[in-house]
C-alpha cells in the first residue's frame, strides 16, 4: 500500500513538474512572438502542442506564430483546430477570419467572423474585445457586395455596444452603397462631429446627397469643406469631388477643369488628379495637352492602366495610330478581369490602322458583338476584313455601318467593298449615291466610273472618270 501511495505520488509530481514546463514554455514562446522572432516562437509552441494536443495558448500562439510569420496556409490549419477542439472561444474564429481575408476568401472568412461575433456575445465579452469582429464580418460582407447585410451587423453592433468614428463611416458606406442614403446621413455627421473635416465622411456625404438628388447640399458640403480644410491634400479631395459632381451634373468640363488643376497644385503626387485633368482635357477636344498631362500622371502610377488608356485616346485623336495601339495593349494586359469594350475598340481600330490586321479582324469582331449598333465599330471591323482580303465580310459588316450610318463616309466604303467583291451593281448603286451627296469627291466619282465601266456602260464610266478629272484625281487620267 505504501509503494502504490509513493508511485501515486511521484507521477503526481511529474505531472506538475511537466504542467510547470509546459507553462514556462508557453510564456517563452508569447516572448518571442511579442518581440518578432517568429520561427523561434514555432518551434516552442510546436513543441508544446506535440506534447499536449488540447493545449488552448499552445494552438492560439502557434497559429498567431505563422501568420505574423505569412506563413497563411499553416495558420489556418491552426486556427481551424482551435474552432474544432474549442468552439466556444471567441479568439480562434477571430483569428480564423483574419486568415481568410488575407488569402482573398471573403465568404468564408464573413462566416467565421459571423462565429466570433456569435460566441463571443454569448461569452459576454466586452465591447473592445467584439469590436473588430463586428468590422471583419461588415468589411467581409461589403467586399462580396453584401451590403445590406454588412449595414444590419454595424447597427447591430451600434445598438448594443455605441459607435465610434471608425464604425459610424464603415456604417454609414454600407447603408449608402444598399441604397439607404437618408439612414446614412445621421451616421456621418456624428464622424464630423468628433472629427471636423474628416476627409472620408465629408466625401461620402457629397455622395449620399448626390444620391438623394440634393445636388445644392452636397456642393454646399463641399464648398465648406474648402474653405475650412487645413490640409492642403484634403483641400485637394474636396476640390476634385466637387469637379466629379459638376460633370456628373452635365456642368461646362472647363468649369470643372480649373478645379482639378488646382488639386493637381495642391497634390502633384496624386496620380487620379492629373488623369482626371486629361480625361476633361479630351473632352474638350485639347488632346496634346491632355497627353502631356497622362504622361505626368503616368510617371507617378506606371502600374494604372487608367492613365495608358488616356494616353491611347489622346494619341487615336492626334492620329498617331502605332503609339495608340501600343498603348492600349499596354492597358489591356494590365487590367484583371472583363476588358472595357471602348478600348478594345481603340486597340482593334489602331491595329488596323498601323498594319496589324489581323489582330484587328479578331478585336473587331468581339468589339462589334458587344456593339451591335455601333456604326463606327462595324465600319472599322470592314474595313479590317477588306485588308484581309475578305471582301465578301467586309461589305457584310459595311452593310450593317451603312444601315446604322447612311453616309457618304460610310457608303464609300462600302462600294469600294462592293467592287473587290465584283458586286458591281452594288457598287454602282452605292457610289452613285455617294457622288449625289457629295458631288465634288473625286474619287468617289473615279470609283463609280470603274462600276459602270464592269457593267459594260462604258461612256457613263467615262462621264464619271471625266469629271473625277475636273475635280483634280490624276489617277483618271489613265
Amino acid at each position: 500500500m505504501k509503494k502504490r501511495l509513493l508511485l501515486l505520488m511521484m507521477l503526481l509530481t511529474l505531472a506538475l513538474a511537466q504542467g510547470g514546463d509546459l507553462k514556462a514554455r508557453l510564456e517563452e514562446g508569447f516572448r518571442a512572438l511579442n518581440a518578432g522572432r517568429y520561427g523561434e516562437a514555432t518551434s516552442i509552441f510546436e513543441a508544446v502542442v506535440a506534447k499536449d494536443y488540447k493545449n488552448f495558448r499552445a494552438h492560439l500562439g502557434l497559429g498567431l506564430s505563422y501568420y505574423k510569420a505569412g506563413r497563411l496556409d499553416e495558420a489556418l490549419f491552426e486556427f481551424r483546430q482551435l474552432t474544432r477542439l474549442f468552439p466556444d472561444r471567441f479568439e480562434g474564429w477571430y483569428n480564423l477570419g483574419l486568415v481568410l481575408v488575407d488569402q482573398g476568401r471573403f465568404k468564408e472568412a464573413a462566416d467565421a467572423f459571423a462565429t466570433a461575433v456569435q460566441v463571443g456575445e454569448k461569452a459576454g465579452l466586452d465591447r473592445a474585445a467584439l469590436r473588430p469582429a463586428y468590422l471583419g464580418f461588415a468589411q467581409a460582407a461589403m467586399r462580396l457586395g453584401q451590403f445590406d447585410q454588412a449595414a444590419n451587423v454595424l447597427e447591430k453592433f451600434y445598438q448594443k455596444h455605441g459607435g465610434d468614428p471608425e464604425v459610424d463611416l464603415l456604417l454609414a458606406r454600407a447603408l449608402h452603397r444598399s441604397g439607404r442614403d437618408e439612414d446614412a446621413v445621421p451616421y456621418l455627421y456624428e464622424v464630423l462631429a468628433q472629427k471636423p473635416g474628416d476627409r472620408e465622411a465629408t466625401l461620402l456625404l457629397a455622395d449620399v446627397y448626390q444620391g438623394l438628388k440634393l445636388a445644392d447640399r452636397a456642393f454646399k458640403v463641399l464648398e465648406r469643406a474648402i474653405a475650412e480644410a487645413k490640409d492642403e491634400k484634403d483641400k485637394a479631395a474636396f476640390l476634385f469631388k466637387k469637379a466629379a459632381l459638376q460633370v456628373a451634373g452635365g456642368q461646362p468640363a472647363d468649369r470643372a477643369l480649373e478645379l482639378i488643376k488646382e488639386a493637381v497644385r495642391l497634390d502633384p503626387e496624386e496620380w487620379r488628379y492629373r488623369y482626371e485633368e486629361g480625361r476633361l482635357l479630351l473632352l474638350l477636344h485639347r488632346p496634346g495637352e491632355a497627353l502631356e498631362v497622362f504622361k505626368a500622371a503616368y510617371k507617378l502610377a506606371p502600374e494604372a492602366p487608367e492613365i495608358l488608356a488616356g494616353m491611347a485616346a489622346a494619341y487615336d485623336a492626334l492620329g498617331q495610330a502605332d503609339k495608340a495601339y501600343r498603348a492600349a495593349k499596354l492597358a489591356l494586359g494590365l487590367m484583371e478581369g472583363e476588358k472595357p469594350v471602348a478600348l478594345r475598340f481603340l486597340l482593334g481600330k489602331n491595329a488596323y490602322l498601323s498594319g496589324h490586321t489581323r489582330e484587328a479582324v479578331e478585336v473587331l469582331a468581339g468589339v462589334v458583338k458587344e456593339r451591335a449598333d455601333d456604326p463606327e465599330a462595324w465600319t472599322w471591323y470592314g474595313l479590317a476584313l477588306y485588308a484581309q482580303e475578305d471582301y465578301g465580310q467586309a461589305a457584310m459588316a459595311l452593310e450593317r455601318a451603312a444601315e446604322l450610318d447612311p453616309s457618304p463616309e460610310v457608303l464609300f466604303d462600302l462600294g469600294a467593298a462592293y467592287l473587290a467583291a465584283r458586286r458591281f451593281s452594288d457598287a454602282e448603286r452605292v457610289f452613285s449615291r455617294v457622288v449625289q451627296a457629295k458631288p465634288d469627291w473625286a474619287e468617289a466619282w473615279y470609283n463609280l466610273g470603274w462600276a459602270l465601266k464592269a457593267l459594260g456602260r462604258d461612256a457613263e464610266a467615262k462621264r464619271a472618270w471625266k469629271r473625277a478629272v475636273e475635280l483634280g484625281y490624276k489617277p483618271a487620267k489613265g
